[in-house]
């Protein structure tokens, strides 16, 4: 590798894991992203002493590789773990229970889960073998059908009130356009609600920026094409051709098919994966809500479809690490519901806020009259959908690319819908590069 230059486009997880490993093998490595930071939505931010995460929530124990790039990055001191309470809003309450093995007791005794529903979810999650977490193109077995179809009959109200709304809540996925092969994974990756959660303290965009000291970076230069030929790839941005031998396009799909044109059926393929919108409102407030019994030291809330208006999910940064905030001060991050996201996607800040506003007043009572700031934070391409079919497109892609193929697809859509998984797309292909 010590002769061969590579570009890599795009500096999210995925982007940095390709040129980290493809610098380590001796390659000459340069990394362009458009905007003015790195991280893609792995991004924290401070404000009047508050740090909130603008899009990625946390790292969980099994995430093998952002665990060891951590560790790598020598950032392991500065891992916290989370509380391990969550809540369940049911009933018109919240219903506070611990992760691990006691979830399933305090799921029975809240009425949340009946022993059949237990059992049944029990026995159709845990008797599956599960394929390797981070590649979801060897899920592609259990691509065959969509995670409403294969769960309503056989999981009961395990369904109704842990898969959808881990789906919807966690990963902005409608369960009817989710393939259970998607569903499954995020069992496996929460190991049926057994994981750890964990952060950064000083956010969880530590990892990306101490990745990005480690390579060749310039910010704010957009590719505008990538053009593959038989003797290498043509790089042009608005400044600059770059001539190099191999390109890893680690973009959102909708950014790989504008720069990429010259791709064959599958990769347009998968350039054409659709993404869900995500908003998210940052609420900064001078109180907390430990005297609630169903929220002393939660760090996130679930709401079921059924319990659901504006907000699907909310994570609570005191919960993460009490560091994040003022004493005697919360911070909320509010996500609002997929649908509500596309239709408030154009709004003004204050629109989205009154929107949510009565349903943040049902959930966290007093919250607004407490209120320090709000931040309304967009991600337009929030999260990758992964419909029937996905995963087999992928196994497809990853079997067919020739030894010397010139440009490789990495990023979100190129694997499941979370951190872990971006970090192997990205590998996958630095990978390919050196073995080629």
């Amino acid at each position: 590798m010590a002769n061969r230059r590579v570009v890599v486009v795009g500096a999210g997880i995925a982007g940095l894991s390709a040129a980290l490993r493809l610098r380590q093998a001796g390659a000459e490595v340069t990394v362009f992203e458009s905007s003015d930071r790195v991280g893609g939505r792995t991004s924290s931010e401070t404000q009047d002493g508050y740090l909130y995460e603008r899009g990625t929530q946390f790292f969980t124990s099994t995430y093998r590789n952002a665990l060891g790039l951590i560790k790598e990055m020598g950032l392991q001191a500065e891992l916290r773990p989370t509380s391990p309470w969550i809540t369940v809003f049911n009933n018109g309450r919240p219903h506070r229970m611990p992760s691990g093995m006691l979830f399933a007791v305090y799921a029975l005794t809240s009425g949340l889960l009946r022993v059949r529903d237990l059992v049944r979810f029990t026995w159709h999650t845990t008797s599956l073998r599960w394929p390797a977490l981070d590649n979801y193109s060897a899920w592609a077995e259990y691509d065959d059908q969509d995670a409403a179809s294969w769960s309503a009959p056989r999981l009961g109200r395990g369904a109704e009130y842990l898969l959808e709304p881990v789906l919807a809540g966690g990963m902005m996925q409608r369960i009817e356009e989710t393939s259970r092969a998607c569903a499954l994974a995020v069992l496996a990756m929460t190991a049926n609600g057994r994981s750890k959660d964990l952060t950064l303290a000083r956010g969880n965009d530590s990892l990306p920026r101490a990745m990005a000291a480690r390579v060749e970076l310039k910010l704010e230069a957009p590719v505008q094409a990538v053009e593959a030929t038989p003797d290498g790839v043509t790089v042009r941005l608005p400044s600059e051709t770059v001539r190099a031998d191999a390109v890893v396009l680690a973009t959102t799909a909708s950014a790989a098919a504008r720069i990429y044109r010259a791709g064959d059926r599958i990769e347009r393929e998968l350039m054409a994966t659709p993404y869900g919108s995500v908003i998210k409102v940052g609420l900064a407030t001078k109180r907390d809500w430990s005297d609630d019994p169903g929220l002393r030291n939660v760090w996130a809330m679930m709401i079921p479809r059924g319990e659901r208006r504006q907000i699907v999910s909310v994570t609570i940064e005191s919960a993460k690490d009490p560091e994040r905030v003022l004493k005697g001060g919360e911070m909320l991050n509010l996500f609002v519901t997929p649908d509500n996201a596309e239709r408030m996607m154009d709004w003004p800040d204050e629109q989205v806020v009154s929107a949510v506003a009565a349903d943040v007043e049902r959930l966290f009572p007093g919250a607004l009259a407490a209120k320090q700031f709000t931040r309304v934070v967009r991600w337009r391409e929030g999260m990758p959908k992964s419909p029937v079919g996905r995963a087999r497109a992928l196994a497809e892609y990853r079997r067919t690319r020739p030894r010397d193929a010139r440009v490789w697809l990495a990023g979100d859509y190129m694997g499941m819908p979370w951190l872990e998984s971006a970090i192997e797309t990205g590998t996958w292909a630095a990978s390919r590069i050196v073995e080629g």
